[in-house]
């Protein structure tokens, strides 16, 4: 099984240049010395990305755009990177590929208007749930938007909910790669179904609850299954991605912190909304 780093996604509605939802338009592009991946606006000040894509580079490198928002951009002050954060998949849980806490943040110079939505940050559970993947995958104007259920959840050394996993399967079920081959655990459809490929790190993976839309998880990779580049649209292919729930702690801590320009510190309050229902 190979793991590449998760250019748009495959499959899935395709590219647009409007958000289906309004609450996807808090996913922008983020230019990290000249290479494009996503992030999405936690804060009016805040976007959370994959760590791999931010570490070590120079803020002043870095700059977040809205396709939406009349255009709103800003460059990074700062780069947050998760303190679980190794860089590596060692000592994973048996089958999960991906690497630890493989996530930060990044303050923006520039506050986001009030017109861009905030992510609200998803505390229940994530198996078995649709997840709708919403990327820039390159570029800065369209956004790329597919879903596929989470197969599987892989656990962190403590117990709790690490790794988010799906595959991504074809017209029948000979590309299921996740869980028992029965039309449950098939495609959710032709213009549904999609997965990362590289270039959508950082990207979103959203689920909607009681009518609303929450922020489940960050896109982090992408894994082959040994499928080959011939197999047709990529099925027997999958991704996956950090749970962001059991991250609150750090999140809350991060967007707490005063902003050195102004004194201030951002909207934690409503960082995390907790679904009644799981």
């Amino acid at each position: 099984m190979a793991m590449g780093l998760a250019h748009a996604l495959t499959g899935g509605a395709g590219p647009s240049e409007e958000p289906a939802d309004p609450a996807w338009a808090a996913v922008g592009s983020l230019d990290v010395g000249g290479r494009l991946f996503s992030a999405t606006l936690i804060g009016r000040q805040h976007v959370i990305t994959a760590a791999h894509v931010v570490a070590g580079a120079n803020p002043a490198h870095i700059r977040f755009r809205s396709a939406v928002a009349e255009g709103f951009t800003s460059a990074g002050t700062l780069v947050q990177v998760h303190p679980g954060y190794t860089g590596s998949s060692a000592n994973n849980s048996p089958g999960d590929p991906s690497v630890h806490a493989d996530l930060a943040i990044v303050r923006l110079a520039t506050p986001a208007p009030s017109m861009m939505p905030v992510a609200r940050v998803f505390t229940g559970p994530v198996l078995g749930r649709v997840l709708t993947l919403v990327s820039h995958g390159g570029s800065t104007t369209l956004f790329t938007t597919g879903e596929n259920r989470a197969d599987l959840v892989f656990p962190d050394f403590l117990g709790r909910p690490a790794t988010y996993l799906f595959d991504f399967d074809g017209p029948d079920l000979a590309a299921n790669r996740l869980g028992p081959a029965v039309p449950a655990n098939g495609t959710l459809g032709l213009d549904r179904e999609a997965t990362l490929a590289n270039g959508d790190s950082g990207s979103a993976a959203f689920v909607h609850v009681d009518g609303r839309w929450y922020l489940a998880g960050v896109n982090t990779f992408n894994i082959s299954f040994g499928a080959t580049a011939a197999s047709p649209r990529a099925s027997g292919t999958g991704g996956g991605g950090v749970v962001l729930g059991e991250h609150a702690v750090w999140l809350r801590e991060v967007l707490s912190e005063s902003a050195p320009a102004t004194g201030t510190a951002d909207v934690p309050a409503r960082l995390v909304v907790k679904p009644q229902k799981p």
